[in-house]
């Protein structure tokens, strides 16, 4: 008898769609006041000097990683739920349409990464 006859990936998918919510809800409005809002308005002590420092800030590797990561869970969410919104509207997209959107879920902070370390 074989052990993983039966066995599929699905909750693995629906964890990191789980995640994606989860940071999408509590952390991206955060993000978004203080980086779009307070930082850009002198909010951090004024806006002058404030690119120099969120450079410092954004290319240390390790914040770089977490922010891609935050992105990635955010952006697989957001493809999870698209591929099965078409679902749920009566289209079935093929494996091709498929891939092309989680392979942006996946390259996109991959690419933000290597954008950050290089700079």
């Amino acid at each position: 008898m074989r052990q993983w006859e039966g066995r599929t990936n699905e909750p693995l998918l629906w964890s990191l769609f789980g995640g994606g919510g989860m940071l999408a809800v509590f952390t991206m409005p955060v993000l978004v006041i203080v980086f779009g809002v307070l930082v850009p308005f002198g909010g951090f002590g004024g806006a002058a000097g404030s690119y120099e420092r969120m450079h410092g800030f954004l290319t240390n590797p390790l914040v770089s990683f977490g922010v891609c990561v935050a992105l990635g869970l955010v952006l697989w969410h957001c493809c999870h739920r698209t591929y099965h919104a078409l679902h749920d509207l009566g289209l079935h997209p093929p494996e091709f349409v498929r891939a092309v959107i989680y392979g942006i879920a996946m390259l996109t902070p991959a690419i933000g990464y290597s954008l950050c370390l290089a700079s």
